[in-house]
């Protein structure tokens, strides 16, 4: 069984296609930056492909599920490749909560847009029974700075 992204079919050798993220290790709450959007080096981030706003940093990569890059595919049978991070202060939400074909279990999810050019970057997800968010952002629509 193949889903496709658009007309090139994802299958288990499109699944070894899929590039490793290295990942920095976390930083200590000395050296971490107030989670308003700020940080320190302004070259350093994740930014959205289309128009180049910061959207988060590796730093705030984060593990789910014991990895931090994830293959989905959605109803549609598109899929994405995601990466996870505790916090993407250049994303909005658009939409409701939903709990409708989750990618992950106990958690609803609410598209996110770039906050400057409404570009679609991925999934914010709320746990339904704990405080717990992260943000599944499309790997391919980051460009690392």
């Amino acid at each position: 069984m193949s889903a496709s992204i658009g007309t090139r079919p994802f299958n288990d050798r499109s699944k070894q296609e899929l590039r490793p993220i290295q990942l920095r290790p976390p930083k200590t709450a000395q050296e971490t930056s107030p989670r308003d959007g700020t940080v320190a080096d302004e070259d350093e981030g994740l930014f959205c492909r289309v128009c180049r706003t910061r959207i988060t940093t590796p730093e705030e990569g984060v593990l789910i599920n014991g990895r931090h890059l994830h293959a989905f595919f959605n109803p549609a049978g598109i899929v994405f490749e995601i990466r996870c991070f505790r916090s993407a202060p250049g994303a909005v939400g658009h939409g409701p909560m939903s709990t409708e074909f989750t990618w992950f279990s106990g958690y609803s999810w609410q598209i996110v847009l770039c906050a400057v050019c409404q570009t679609h970057l991925g999934w914010r997800f709320v746990g339904t029974t704990a405080s717990h968010e992260f943000y599944g952002l499309i790997a391919s629509r980051l460009l690392e700075g």
